[in-house]
C-alpha cells in the first residue's frame, strides 16, 4: 500500500474509533471504562500519526520540486 493510500485509511479507521468509543455506556463498568478510554486513544493516535504523515510528505513533495530547479546566479546587464 503506498502512502496517498495509507493516510485516508488510517484516518478513515481512527475516525471509526472514536465514535466506537463515544457509543460505549460505561455506566457502573470498570471494564467498560477502561475499553472506551483505550479506543479514544488508539483514534487520536491515529489521527496524530495520519496528520504527521500527511505534513512530511507534503514537505517532501515541496522539496522535490527545489533540487530540480537550478541555481543560475544573478542576471547580469551588459
Amino acid at each position: 500500500m503506498n502512502i496517498n493510500l495509507k493516510t485516508p485509511v488510517l484516518v478513515a479507521v481512527s475516525v471509526l474509533l472514536i465514535i466506537a468509543s463515544s457509543l460505549l455506556q460505561p455506566e457502573g463498568s470498570t471494564l467498560l471504562g477502561a475499553l472506551q478510554t483505550l479506543l479514544l486513544g488508539l483514534g487520536i493516535l491515529g489521527c496524530l500519526m495520519a496528520f504527521l504523515r500527511f505534513a512530511k510528505s507534503s514537505k517532501n513533495s515541496s522539496s522535490k520540486g527545489k533540487e530540480t530547479q537550478k541555481f543560475k546566479g544573478p542576471k547580469r546587464k551588459g
